[in-house]
């Protein structure tokens, strides 16, 4: 027996698992209806919104998306300054007892 899940998941979450509980904890966050700037659920009385636990599932959701893809193009590369005799061998000196 296969379940779809609730909702449908973005293209861009690389952790579906960690996404998902996110998700399920901002859903039962939420503010209330007629006190925008108090937590509805019953674990989080008196709490200003968002309370601890809505901040975290929003942080657990960015850290389980990708990143937005960065602009197109080229990047301009300057040339590196010149190190020379970085690497050359060096000469050992002879022990001097």
């Amino acid at each position: 027996m296969t379940t779809r899940h609730r909702r449908a998941i973005p293209r861009t979450v690389t952790d579906v698992l960690l996404w998902l509980l996110a998700s399920d904890v901002a859903t039962a966050h939420q503010p209330q209806p007629h006190h925008p700037d108090r937590c509805a659920n019953p674990r989080c009385t008196d709490q200003a919104y968002p309370c601890p636990p809505a901040r975290d599932a929003h942080r657990a959701q960015q850290a389980a998306t990708r990143p937005q893809p960065r602009a197109q193009g080229r990047a301009r590369v300057t040339a590196p300054a010149p190190t020379t005799g970085w690497f050359q061998p060096s000469r050992t000196q002879p022990r001097v007892a």
